[in-house]
């Protein structure tokens, strides 16, 4: 119970410094004054819970613990006309859930490289739901800052990109 207490006391943390971080100053991103990810409640009222400032490059990636290699896996994101595309799949090990072949689905390339298996991709995934669980280290890479998602207190979130009209 006292890990429990601490993990929703860092998560309150993380979510002070949330506005920080979506007050950040971005480029302008085709006229819309930049591109915004949403992490919504994926179950309950589906409350907003964040929206982050991508960056110029309209890039985010996901990492965790793969539930059956017990191997990390990176997962590489980016929004192209309002829309998520994953661009890539990093891991150690092949599993279930995992691609294991060089056609697999929307695949544009496949390599090894410094011991990690890489497939290319331009997947179109629409939102993100995600189940979290502390224990596979779930994690968003966005804009330079790493954000703990077993932190936020949810054990599940979807990602999606913010829709303008919500960011006024």
């Amino acid at each position: 119970m006292r890990q429990r207490r601490t993990l929703r006391s860092v998560g309150v943390a993380v979510l002070a410094a949330i506005p920080f971080l979506a007050i950040t100053p971005l480029p302008a991103h085709a006229g819309t004054g930049g591109v915004w990810l949403c992490l919504t409640e994926t179950r309950g009222t589906g409350a907003n819970i964040a929206r982050l400032p991508l960056g110029h490059t309209a890039t985010f990636e996901l990492s965790f613990i793969h539930s059956v290699s017990h191997t990390p896996v990176r997962d590489l994101y980016r929004v192209e006309n309002g829309q998520i595309v994953q661009t890539a799949e990093i891991f150690l090990a092949h599993g279930a859930g995992l691609p294991s072949i060089a056609n697999d689905m929307d695949a544009t390339g496949w390599r090894h490289e410094n011991g990690q298996f890489i497939l290319d991709m331009h997947r179109l995934t629409g939102p993100i739901p995600l189940r979290i669980q502390a224990e596979f280290k779930n994690t968003l890479h966005i804009a330079g800052t790493d954000l703990p998602l077993a932190d936020l207190g949810h054990s599940a979130i979807t990602l999606a990109p913010c829709d303008e009209e919500t960011l006024k």
